[in-house]
């Protein structure tokens, strides 16, 4: 998973997989696409392309973090999950970072915190947990995140929110 480029052409030869040309493929699909589902498949991919550290260079010069950004103002529950589950993915380089913050994603996220929806918090948590290593981390740490992150930590049911919960409010206090 974790690969460096030269493992990676030592692999899969001197031409090499072109996974630019693969994910701008994906990318133009997305928004040719007329069709919903096929928007929806298109971005869960994305998402999980997002996850390999090899594609980050890739998915930043197709402005997929600002894809995955502008997917969590959809009304399309889908949207938004995908878009967290991308951004999340993505967040723990510090260039990803600079462009979450700089394109207000923090506002968004620390708002997909307080849903209903417990895949949101996880993915929002751990988006959060990432950002606080950011330069930003003093914006990412401020007093009503802490304070609601506070209350998840004590009353979520979900163990996996109460863990993350956890890691951040230490993480904050440390930074």
């Amino acid at each position: 998973m974790f690969t460096s480029r030269r493992q990676l052409v030592r692999k899969s030869g001197k031409k090499g997989i072109d996974r630019f040309e693969f994910l701008q493929e994906l990318v133009n699909e997305f928004y040719q696409s007329t069709s919903l589902e096929s928007q929806e498949q298109v971005l869960a991919n994305l998402a999980n392309f997002a996850y390999d550290p090899l594609n980050y260079h890739y998915l930043r010069e197709l402005k997929v973090v600002e894809l995955f950004l502008n997917g969590l103002q959809s009304r399309n529950p889908f949207f938004i999950e995908y878009s967290l589950k991308g951004i999340c993915n993505l967040s723990n380089d510090p260039i990803n970072q600079e462009i979450i913050l700089k394109h207000d994603g923090f506002s968004t996220i620390k708002e997909l915190v307080k849903s209903e929806n417990p895949e949101l918090v996880k993915h929002g948590l751990t988006t959060l947990i990432f950002l606080l290593s950011s330069t930003s981390q003093s914006a990412v740490s401020t007093s009503d995140l802490v304070t609601h992150i506070e209350f998840l930590q004590q009353n979520s049911e979900n163990q996996n929110i109460k863990n993350l919960a956890t890691i951040f409010l230490e993480e904050s206090t440390i930074h």
